[in-house]
């Protein structure tokens, strides 16, 4: 297969945009298609969740996302006829930055703007979404994934291309091309009684920066504001099922129609709100799925393509992200034939877990909304609300992979299968094995004026070894010398020591350690739970999460021999 890339895409929104890059940056070729002939417009899955923006932090595009959006603002709820509201609520509580966790709120970016972010991001790589080309049909073998490919003209001529890769990776959204070629399972839950028109719409009369709400019996209109600086808003509006019968359209309100529904149900006036144009418009009925499997031979499944959820709690774009990070590294690893292959079955092994448990939280957060949501016009209680009570959970922060085949998880409490999501997991005083790996600020290097934190350091393409050891021995030595000797590029050895050290290593660790940093403000100590008199190894994994926590270089090639092919 000389001259193809290693890897085929199928789907260009942020799980296959996310995948791409880190294979990208991985040193892995990439190709990644989408049938649609322009680029997706529209806000849609606006909301990034505090665990998808710390791995947007290692990608270097945490910064351009921010200038994009906002903190997810609270919500006015008015009265009919009203143009003050009467009363306010959030989707989740604000809660305040620590040292480990310095992103806890979610942040509001219209999604074709995140988009855009990621796709400028793949062309500084030297790869573009290739627009207009869809996957009609693979076949796979023990060597290669054969894929038929369609390319589609505006004119609407077609050419067709039959190309091999060695894998290829289904990001194709809920009616999934790659899924159905496989005839993986793909269970629904339909909620039947509820139905929702969906669309960004230009409006003036609003405050900007802000969400707006107005609900009657069966029905309920949002305009979700887009960013502080704009005039679009994305609209909700939701209407119980009768009898199992929609009155909305099969394609959804017409710009005309969604006008007339918004005066008729708000009891406003084209003299007080008035719309601009709109750029997208659909139907919604909120379709919750999961397969049993994301991968069969060199195949596998990523994002809606795998799971569908309801679009409370913003899960839906933030779980497909994170199956990207825990797919890439694992894919690469193998691709580089540096990991056996079976490391790709612990893809399946840890996402499938969590997702089960997140779709369970997320669809019980979608009915509570609803059912809050027609609370709201009551005029029983005027205090402020708050939609999401399990934001924590919303999240991701406490996501963990306990009981995986490949984390050294000896040192949790109760390790083994257990619930895939700790709400209070990021309050807890020291890092744990499975779970994500917190930040610490305040990191110096020698002879800088400056600082460093360790979501600085962490690399979305290698593992990352910390080792907390105040003085040299015996067992620093060892512990480098087993970190240099994994093939290169693999790993990384980061030296912290305590506040108030002296940077004494030997040449030869030196040669061993990527960095030698000293914990000025005791964050990294506090954060992993480190002591300042013995040998502590943390065993950071390239998505994020402790791989291992170990006190020796038998623990430490315990977890290396579980990741990669080393004979150590």
């Amino acid at each position: 297969m000389s001259g193809n890339p290693s890897v085929l895409i199928a789907g260009a929104g942020p799980t296959g945009l996310v995948l791409a890059l880190i294979l990208l940056k991985s040193g892995i070729s990439v190709r990644i298609i989408d049938k649609e002939l322009t680029h997706r417009v529209g806000s849609k899955g606006s909301g990034i969740q505090p665990r998808t923006l710390e791995l947007y932090v290692q990608l270097g595009i945490y910064d351009k996302l921010c200038d994009l959006g906002a903190v997810i603002p609270p919500i006015a709820v008015y009265k009919p006829g009203q143009r003050q509201p009467f009363k306010e609520g959030r989707l989740a509580e604000i809660v305040e930055p620590t040292p480990g966790t310095p992103y806890p709120n979610a942040l509001n970016v219209p999604q074709d703007k995140h988009e855009a972010v990621l796709r400028a991001e793949l062309v500084a790589h030297g790869v573009s979404v290739e627009l207009g080309t869809e996957l009609r049909d693979f076949e796979q073998s023990e060597e290669y994934v054969l894929a038929t490919l369609v390319k589609h003209s505006a004119d609407g001529a077609e050419t067709t291309e039959t190309a091999p890769f060695e894998w290829l990776v289904g990001a194709d959204g809920a009616h999934s091309v790659v899924r159905k070629k496989l005839g993986l399972s793909f269970l629904a839950d339909v909620k039947a009684e509820q139905d929702m028109a969906i669309g960004d719409i230009e409006v003036d009369g609003v405050e900007r920066g802000r969400w707006h709400m107005w609900s009657s019996p069966g029905k309920t209109m949002l305009l979700r504001s887009s960013h502080p600086n704009s005039n679009m808003f994305m609209f909700a509006y939701t209407t119980d099922m009768k009898d199992s019968q929609s009155e909305l359209p099969a394609s959804g309100l017409t710009r005309a129609q969604f006008i007339d529904v918004f005066y008729g149900m708000t009891q406003l006036t084209p003299a007080e709100i008035q719309f601009g144009k709109d750029t997208w418009m659909s139907r919604y009925r909120p379709n919750i799925r999961m397969v049993d499997s994301m991968r069969k031979g060199r195949v596998f499944l990523a994002g809606d393509a795998a799971h569908c959820h309801s679009p409370a709690g913003g899960q839906g774009l933030n779980s497909s992200v994170q199956d990207a990070g825990n797919l890439a590294w694992k894919l690469a690893l193998v691709q580089k034939r540096l990991a056996p292959a079976s490391l790709l079955d612990t893809y399946t092994e840890e996402r499938i877990r969590v997702i089960a448990h997140m779709l369970s939280l997320t669809t019980e957060l979608y009915q509570k909304t609803m059912d809050t949501f027609k609370l709201q016009q009551q005029d029983k209680d005027n205090d402020a609300f708050v939609l999401g009570q399990r934001g924590r959970e919303m999240s991701m922060l406490g996501i963990n992979y306990r009981g995986s085949s490949i984390i050294s998880d000896t040192n949790v409490a109760g390790s083994g299968p257990a619930a895939a999501y700790d709400s209070e997991a990021y309050m807890h005083a020291v890092a744990r094995p499975t779970y994500r790996a917190p930040d610490a600020p305040g990191l110096k290097l020698e002879g800088s004026t400056g600082t460093r934190s360790l979501f600085d350091i962490f690399d979305v393409t290698k593992h990352t070894v910390l080792v907390f050891a105040s003085s040299g021995s015996k067992e620093l030595d060892a512990i480098l010398e087993l970190v240099a000797s994994l093939p290169e590029g693999a790993a990384q050895a980061v030296r912290i020591l305590p506040a108030g050290s002296l940077l004494e290593s030997s040449e030869s660790q030196s040669r061993k350690l990527e960095l030698t940093l000293i914990d000025a403000l005791g964050h990294a100590y506090k954060e992993y739970g480190a002591s300042n008199t013995a040998v502590s190894v943390v065993v950071v994994r390239p998505d994020g999460v402790v791989g291992a926590i170990e006190r020796d270089v038998d623990g430490l090639k315990g977890y290396f021999r579980k990741v990669m092919s080393i004979s150590a």
